[in-house]
C-alpha cells in the first residue's frame, strides 16, 4: 500500500512526510482555486530535493512551450492531470513531456450523488488506452477538483478499482481515523491525502502524520 502526501507547500513538510513513511509527495502548481497552489519559484526547492518522488499537479494546462519548460525545470516523477483533460490531451502531454501521467477521476461526495461504477470504469479505460499510467480517484465538490477533504462512496470506489489494471490511488477525506477503512478498499494501489494530515490549510501536522502511518501499519498487519 503506497502513500502519497499531497498539497505540499514546503521542504520542511516534505521532509516530515518522508520521515514518517510517505512514498510519494504532491505539489499543486498555479491552480487558482487551490489554497495549496505554489508558483514555479516556490515549488522549485521541493522538486530539487524530492523530485524523484513528487507528482506535479496541474489543472487544464495546455502543453505549450511555457508548460514544457516548467516540467523540464522541475523534473517531477509524474504529472497529475486534475481537470477536464481528455484522453487525447493526456496522450499529448505524455508524449511531449516524456513523463508518466496520472489522471484524477472525480467522484461525488458520499451521500450527494450516485456514481455508476461501470460508467466510471469505461471512462478510465479510455484514458488507459491513451497511455495514462495510473489514476487518482478523488472527490469533487463546490467547484474544487480535489483537496476537498471529503470522501466519496468507497464501496463504489472499490467496484471501480477492481476493474482497472493500472495503479489507482484512493483520495478524498482520508485521515488517521479512517485510513484502515481506506486501505481495505479492493484493488487500491495507494492512498492519497492532504487535509487529513494538516494542522492548517497547506501545513502538515507531524502528530497526524505519525498517527496516520501507525494506524495504516496496524491495519495492514491484520490483513
Amino acid at each position: 500500500m503506497k502513500v502519497k502526501i499531497c498539497g505540499q507547500t514546503s521542504v520542511h513538510d516534505c521532509e516530515m512526510s518522508v520521515k514518517h513513511g510517505a512514498d510519494f509527495l504532491g505539489v499543486v502548481l498555479d491552480v487558482g482555486w487551490s489554497a495549496r497552489s505554489l508558483t514555479v519559484e516556490a515549488a522549485k526547492p521541493i522538486f530539487d530535493r524530492f523530485g524523484d518522488r513528487t507528482f506535479l499537479l496541474v489543472f487544464n494546462r495546455e502543453p505549450d512551450d511555457d508548460f514544457l519548460r516548467t516540467v523540464d525545470a522541475l523534473s517531477p516523477c509524474a504529472l497529475q492531470l486534475t481537470g477536464q483533460e481528455t484522453p487525447g490531451d493526456a496522450a499529448e502531454i505524455r508524449r511531449l513531456t516524456g513523463r508518466p501521467v496520472y489522471k484524477s477521476i472525480h467522484l461525488s461526495p458520499s451521500g450527494e450523488g450516485a456514481d455508476d461504477p461501470e460508467a466510471v470504469a469505461r471512462l478510465m479505460g479510455q484514458y488507459s488506452r491513451s497511455g495514462v499510467d495510473g489514476f487518482i480517484l478523488d472527490t469533487a465538490s463546490a467547484g474544487m477538483y480535489g483537496g476537498t477533504g471529503r470522501r466519496s462512496d468507497w464501496s463504489v470506489a472499490g467496484k471501480i478499482t477492481e476493474k482497472i489494471g493500472e495503479p489507482v490511488f484512493l483520495a478524498g477525506g482520508i485521515n488517521p481515523g479512517n485510513v484502515a477503512e481506506a486501505a481495505r478498499v479492493p484493488g487500491v494501489y495507494g492512498i492519497d491525502l492532504a487535509s487529513g494530515v494538516e494542522v492548517s490549510r497547506g501545513v502538515k501536522s507531524e502528530e497526524k502524520l505519525r498517527e496516520l502511518f501507525e494506524n495504516l501499519a496496524a491495519a495492514l498487519k491484520k490483513t
